[in-house]
């Protein structure tokens, strides 16, 4: 009788370690694959001499585009204050965020191809999460990489209330988009920080995640 209930533990800590790994592959993966794109960034949006109107514009659209496309959008939004400056930033990074938003909601919303990809290669207790949880879960998964685009497009797929989800998560963007330009800025200091990068690009969306992955496995029936 131990024996089976030893084995049974056994296998389910080895669940949890597989599923622990996949989700921290969702922030070790995108810097490993797309490492080059996000050094071709930084050189551009800190010492390139492409004018600044280019820069904002080329950030407000790799941050809008995040459902469709492989952005970095904590390192994108926190170098761009480093470039332009707080203020600036915080308001680019707040309405750029927030139309990713309605985009990735729209995806789910319409069906489509993407669709079906949302929640594959996730963890799966992460995608019952979601699904559960709605609007709650979609507000958590903002600073997270793939899962805030994943948390949307579902929540679009279960048809939730459009206009309480995306107001809700439109300010919740804009709020974390001025965390983002606050690091970028050198905690609102205006000269470079190297800590208040790291911390910003990498320290909030980790935080998040480990927050979220605890919440997932705490909610598990």
């Amino acid at each position: 009788m131990r024996y089976g209930f030893n084995e049974k533990g056994l296998m389910k800590a080895i669940k949890y370690a597989i599923y622990s790994i996949l989700y921290l592959s969702l922030f070790i993966v995108p810097f490993i694959l797309f490492g080059g794109q996000v050094e071709a960034f930084s050189a551009v949006f800190l010492v390139g001499d492409t004018q600044d109107s280019v820069v904002i514009l080329v950030a407000a659209l790799l941050l809008a585009g995040d459902p469709v496309l492989p952005t970095p959008s904590s390192v994108v939004a926190t170098l761009l204050a480093a470039r332009i400056g707080f203020l600036p930033a915080a308001v680019v990074n707040g309405l750029a965020l927030s139309l990713a938003c309605v985009i990735g909601y729209g995806i789910g919303r319409g069906g489509s191809a993407a669709l079906s990809q949302a929640g594959r290669g996730l963890p799966a207790p992460l995608v019952s999460w979601m699904q559960r949880y709605g609007l709650v879960a979609a507000l958590l998964c903002r600073p997270i990489p793939v899962l805030a685009e994943a948390s949307l497009i579902l929540a679009g797929a279960a048809r939730h209330a459009p206009v309480r989800l995306l107001a809700w998560c439109s300010a919740t963007q804009i709020v974390l988009g001025t965390a983002y330009a606050f690091a970028g800025s050198g905690w609102g200091e205006e000269r470079w920080n190297a800590a208040a990068i790291l911390a910003g690009s990498v320290g909030i969306p980790l935080a998040a995640g480990v927050f979220v992955w605890v919440s997932a496995m705490l909610a598990r029936p």
